[in-house]
């Protein structure tokens, strides 16, 4: 059965692109909700009204990990 998903978006998944820090951030926004713990915080650097860079990181509730097998990956 061929995947739902294309290659590219399952190299996504398998290889995370932009997740991390930047330590001088010229922005940072965070989005969630803290009662189940599922956070995400995104970090902006900006040079000359252009983005220039963008990193992620995300806290998944203690239930995320443990339930992705089950949606992920598709088969």
């Amino acid at each position: 059965m061929a995947s739902m998903y294309s290659a590219k978006v399952m190299e996504h998944f398998a290889n995370p692109h932009n997740v991390g820090e930047i330590p001088d951030a010229n922005g940072v926004g965070e989005v969630g909700n803290p009662k189940c713990g599922d956070i995400m915080r995104m970090y902006l650097k900006i040079e000359n009204n252009v983005i220039v860079d963008v990193k992620f990181k995300f806290s998944p509730s203690a239930a995320a990990p443990p339930s992705r097998p089950a949606v992920w990956p598709p088969t």
